[in-house]
């Protein structure tokens, strides 16, 4: 039968928390999914780990090349067959009700394309990160990182592939936020239950996303996506935001795609801190 719900989870060389992982998937109260485990060529274990696995919900890839993030998150979109695609890291773990309380949302939720939840980091780092439930504050947020908590997001299949929506390789590290962008821009609704379901680890020797590389990538999507909304300004304007940010107000005014009370609000806010 057809699963409500395809989990995927990427697989790269994460052998040492992989059974934590899946153990935490197949642990969860909602049981209808597959979970589609994306071995990317891990040179480690993982294999192994995974072949130790009995259960029925468990649909296998092992790519013959190690094909990146983005590309191998592309498969697991193709072969799944939910209603809704949740994504799992291989290295963290879903706190046991997480997959209901998305379900659940989406359910009552017919006019939302997308749900995060919130997550605590564990590990070398420790803290909670909650983002915006508001879809117009969401909207919003996209103006300044990513709105979305990826490895913690649920979204419908049917909406992504009816805007051809899939990741793009050559915008990683930021291909989520590269993402939520461009559905944003296509007209999706995202939103973000401001409830930790997720625990999301931070290892030692895991990027903390402060390299030169990764911000220029970050800039890179923040730039395009203020172009597309805002077709009329000029690439200064575009390259000065947010230290400059009347012309972003001035432009909204024209084409009204964020609410321009809670944009101005939020630009005041940025130009506070």
């Amino acid at each position: 039968m057809t699963p409500i719900v395809s989990i995927l989870m990427p697989v790269y060389k994460t052998a040492q928390f992989l059974q934590e992982a899946v153990d935490s998937i197949l642990a969860q109260t909602f049981k209808d999914f597959e979970l589609i485990v994306l071995n990317d060529c891990s040179p480690d274990n993982s294999e192994e780990i995974l072949n130790g696995f009995d259960d029925p919900r468990i649909v296998r890839y092992r790519g013959a090349v190690n094909r990146g993030l983005s590309n191998v998150l592309n498969v697991g979109m193709d072969m799944a067959r939910g209603k809704y695609i949740a994504r799992m890291d291989s290295d963290d773990i879903s706190m046991p009700n997480r997959l209901q309380v998305q379900v659940d949302y989406l359910e009552s939720h017919p006019d939302v394309d997308l749900c995060s939840c919130g997550m605590r980091l564990f590990g070398a780092k420790k803290e909670v990160w909650i983002r915006e439930s508001d879809p117009e504050k969401v909207k919003i947020t996209a103006l300044f990182f990513s709105p979305i908590l990826h490895a913690s997001s649920v979204w419908r299949k049917d909406s992504f592939d009816r805007k051809e929506l899939r990741f793009r390789q050559e915008m990683v590290p930021a291909e989520d936020y590269d993402m939520w962008c461009r559905a944003l821009v296509s007209g999706l609704t995202l939103v973000n239950i401001p409830e930790v379901l997720y625990l999301y680890r931070i290892r030692p020797d895991q990027a903390t996303g402060n390299t030169a590389a990764t911000q220029a990538k970050v800039q890179e999507v923040r730039q395009a996506y203020l172009k597309t909304i805002y077709p009329s300004l000029s690439d200064k304007q575009v390259e000065a935001f947010p230290d400059k940010v009347m012309p972003v107000l001035f432009a909204n005014l024209r084409f009204r795609f964020l609410k321009t009370p809670l944009l101005a609000k939020r630009l005041i806010q940025y130009k506070r801190r």
